[in-house]
């Protein structure tokens, strides 16, 4: 495709000066270094002698002989844009060796390839077809071969040109154009002859004509181009922009395919239009080089931006089409006041910091709100260079106008954060240090509200439970969170419940130890009713408690939670709750955990009993419409949020209400620039609506650390609300998801609890087990084994390893299974390695 060309008058190409007169003019031509090389040519003719004046003769004259060739004899060196075309020089060029190529070439094409007939063994004629005859036979192979060596010539004269057009000043100028050999004679010649001049006996005055020639001759020769000055004024109007869009970005292969500009505005200042795709590709997704080439300004002259109220298929395009003279080495307030992209803005302060440097860009008073200014359009407006460049900048809000920018060339998060068990002490407003933002200041997730003027009778005050959120794909840490919140909830004496949505892989390591932790999908169910009961419970014990007032005064009728008095605070934690609860499920129980959390998050906080849920869809609208679900959306977005490794598109849809994030939020990479995983790091809102890229806390064995702490529980009075599901919860600990679900069914349907005690044991042992509902010999010193327990001894003794096999080889229900497993390994008779039951004694022994 022929690029069309503007052709201007000579004189535009030179910018205007202003002519010097006496003492400036003189002082001028002094900067000129032709005066001290033709200075030095003329002393070096004065005053050496012998071999140095031949030497110097002899090298003066080989450049001068040099600078004639280059000058009169045509070659890739004139490969310039007004030169011609190179692909032509080389057709025409007169080497002997290009000469025989293309002989050769020819000789190729009129030789005939049509096939010449074999004769068989039986005497017939066969013909012989080649391989390559297809190709040989076509009759435009000639043509093809022609246009594809043409086509060759003129890419590889191309890149040459657009290296030349770069590398050098201007050119258009005298520098580069073909010479006549008077034209260099004048030129080149006085450099041969001036030092041979020294072989000739002059008197003083001849020296000194030499040495004044010699002179002027270096000034007058060594002529700078005038660089290049783009017009001020742009010459062209609307309809030639729109259809070098059309020719170079709307075409059929272009960046954006039957796009067109709307709503032009053009001055001789800048070009203003709307972009529309008429396809399915986003308006953005044309570059600002492809629209550089096409009108022909810089690249960083372009602006490419979409306001968040404008459709995907739209965007807004600001060109300068004035002399840019502004760079971002010039200063970036200089910058920013020359490509402005919010009208009356103002940037200043710009300090260098110790990953790169931070500066406050400054609204005005009506018009662009802080909400307004994105990433993206600073980073074009600034001209930054790299493909990071939007990902280097964080925004945060300083008031109504004010908005610090900080460019980091390096992420300070990289290298981690490690797990710091004094920063998980809670204060006194109920907050945690889970990490550590962008900026060095620590992250603080809070667990407890403090009630301001009400106390426990110890003085305690009261507290509030705070509900959390927290989204992202599988692998960008949201386990790494909720391991330093089970950590910190331990320090500070909470009861932690946990429903892994993972099937119990993702808590495999805190079996154990946490209070209770369920896998399956009625597991959900029960532990949400289990967690309203306990808060029904608490809600029944603190309206007949006494409590102080601001005033010391003393009340009858607690409405409030005060932690140790005499309940511990509780965190319930829903992983992959999305799949759980969300709408046309296929699991039966989905409805009851959607009601179970919804009355847990309206009616529990004031029982000290928080509820934490993690999602990898970040969209809430998923798990239903009805008032449970719309519950729990209100829940969700009061307390704590994290997001992470999110895209902007998922922020956008995550029905987060009021604290939908103000600044659009760009999406977090999978690797650090060092090629570190970016697990953890995630956007903490702040408690309102604005977020800031943190990092959690991390520990190779979060659960060794938690081992280490007290284990707290429930009272008595409490574990008897929560259920049956959790006094036998250590039967089903270690049972998989599926097994799980069958025990929890079977113990439903009996509707019986243990006869035997529950104990509730502080210690991080494993607690004794609980028997099962119809056991009937409750005698534990002497053995009297039931026939069941014997089916069950046979069945491992015969290779049955866990419950779901025995249960198929014995035929009994799983929770018989899982009573009479218990009992035989309290009486020594079996052992469970593994997870695997195995026989360590035999019966009657």
């Amino acid at each position: 495709m022929a690029t069309p060309t503007l052709v201007k008058p000579e004189t535009k190409n030179e910018a205007p000066q202003q002519e010097l007169t006496g003492l400036r003019a003189r002082m001028d031509e002094v900067h000129n270094p032709g005066l001290y090389v033709g200075a030095g040519l003329g002393i070096a003719s004065g005053f050496l002698a012998g071999e140095p004046l031949l030497l110097t003769t002899a090298g003066a004259s080989s450049i001068a002989a040099g600078w004639a060739a280059l000058g009169l004899l045509p070659g890739p060196w004139r490969w310039l844009p007004g030169q011609g075309e190179p692909w032509e020089w080389m057709c025409r060029s007169s080497r002997r060796g290009y000469r025989r190529k293309v002989r050769r070439m020819r000789h190729r094409l009129s030789r005939d390839h049509s096939c010449s007939p074999a004769v068989g063994s039986d005497g017939l004629l066969v013909p012989v077809v080649g391989i390559a005859d297809g190709w040989r036979q076509r009759d435009d192979r000639a043509a093809l071969v022609r246009a594809a060596t043409t086509e060759a010539h003129r890419v590889r004269c191309r890149s040459l040109r657009t290296a030349w057009a770069k590398a050098l000043p201007d050119w258009e100028s005298g520098w580069w154009r073909k010479y006549t050999p008077t034209e260099m004679a004048l030129r080149a010649g006085p450099l041969a002859a001036i030092p041979a001049i020294g072989f000739v006996e002059l008197p003083w005055w001849g020296r000194v004509a030499v040495l004044t020639v010699s002179t002027g001759w270096g000034v007058k020769v060594w002529h700078r181009p005038t660089p290049a000055a783009a017009d001020t004024a742009s010459p062209m109007g609307a309809d030639w922009y729109v259809a070098r869009w059309s020719e170079w970005i709307a075409c059929e292969r272009g960046p954006l395919p039957d796009s067109k500009l709307t709503s032009i505005d053009l001055d001789s200042d800048r070009l203003t239009a709307i972009i529309v795709s008429t396809t399915a590709k986003p308006a953005l997704g044309v570059d600002q080089d492809s629209i550089s080439i096409a009108f022909g300004v810089p690249p960083r002259a372009v602006n490419v931006y979409r306001p968040d109220d404008m459709a995907a298929n739209r965007a807004k395009l600001t060109v300068r089409l004035k002399a840019l003279t502004k760079r971002v080495g010039d200063g970036l307030p200089d910058v920013w006041e020359e490509f402005n992209p919010y009208e009356g803005s103002e940037l200043y302060g710009v300090e260098p910091t110790d990953t790169g440097r931070k500066f406050t860009i400054l609204l005005p008073r009506k018009g662009t709100p802080v909400t307004a200014v994105q990433p993206r359009v600073i980073a074009q407006a600034l001209d930054m260079p790299g493909e990071e460049a939007v990902s280097r900048l964080h925004l945060r809000a300083l008031d109504s106008r004010r908005i610090e920018v900080n460019e980091m060339s390096s992420n300070p998060l990289q290298d981690g954060v490690p797990l710091d068990l004094d920063a998980l002490v809670m204060d006194a407003d109920g907050y945690v240090t889970v990490g550590l933002d962008i900026y060095g200041r620590p992250v603080r997730w809070r667990l407890m509200i403090p009630n301001a003027g009400k106390s426990g009778l110890s003085g305690t005050p009261g507290m509030s439970a705070v509900h959390s959120f927290a989204s992202g794909t599988t692998g960008a840490g949201k386990t790494s969170l909720e391991e330093a919140l089970l950590i910190a909830q331990a320090v500070n004496g909470f009861v932690s419940w946990v429903a892994d949505g993972k099937g119990g892989v993702g808590y495999a390591s805190w079996t154990d130890d946490l209070d209770w932790l369920v896998k399956s999908p009625l597991g959900f169910a029960l532990m949400a009713q289990g967690a309203s009961a306990v808060g029904k419970y608490r809600f029944a014990v603190q309206m007949r408690m006494q409590w102080r007032d601001a005033d010391g005064d003393l009340e009858t009728g607690r409405s409030f939670f005060v932690p140790g008095e005499p309940f511990a605070p509780m965190a319930v934690t829903f992983d992959e709750f999305n799949e759980m609860a969300k709408e046309g499920s296929r699991d039966q129980n989905a409805a009851a955990v959607l009601k179970g959390v919804s009355h847990l998050g309206r009616q529990t906080r004031a029982a000290g009993i928080g509820a934490r849920a993690h999602v990898q869809l970040p969209n809430l609208d998923a798990i239903g419409s009805n008032a449970d679900a719309n519950a729990v959306r209100d829940m969700l977005q009061s307390g704590n949020i994290a997001l992470f490794r999110t895209a902007r598109a998922d922020v956008d849809t995550m029905s987060l209400g009021s604290r939908t994030p103000e600044f659009r939020l760009e999406p977090i990479p999978e690797t650090f620039p060092n090629g570190s995983g970016t697990g953890g790091l995630c956007y903490v809102a702040d408690g309102a609506s604005q977020y800031t890229q943190s990092r959690v806390m991390y520990h190779h064995n979060a659960a060794k650390v938690f081992r280490t702490l007290p284990r707290t529980t429930l009272t008595d009075g409490e574990a008897d609300a929560a259920g049956i599901a959790y006094l036998r919860r250590d039967e089903y600990r270690h049972m998989d998801a599926s097994e799980e679900e069958a025990f929890l069914t079977d113990l439903i349907k009996s509707g019986k609890k243990s006869p035997a005690a529950v104990v509730i044991d502080m210690k991080p042992t494993v607690p004794a087990a609980i028997e099962a509902a119809d056991v009937e010999d409750d005698d534990l010193d002497e053995l009297v084994p039931p026939t069941r327990s014997q089916l069950v001894w046979h069945a491992v003794d015969g290779g049955a390893r866990r419950n779901k096999q025995i249960a198929e080889v014995t035929d009994l229900k799983p929770s018989n299974v899982a009573g009479a497993t218990a009992r035989l390994e309290r009486l020594g008779k079996l052992a469970q390695i593994d997870r695997d039951w195995h026989t360590a004694e035999r019966l009657g022994a």
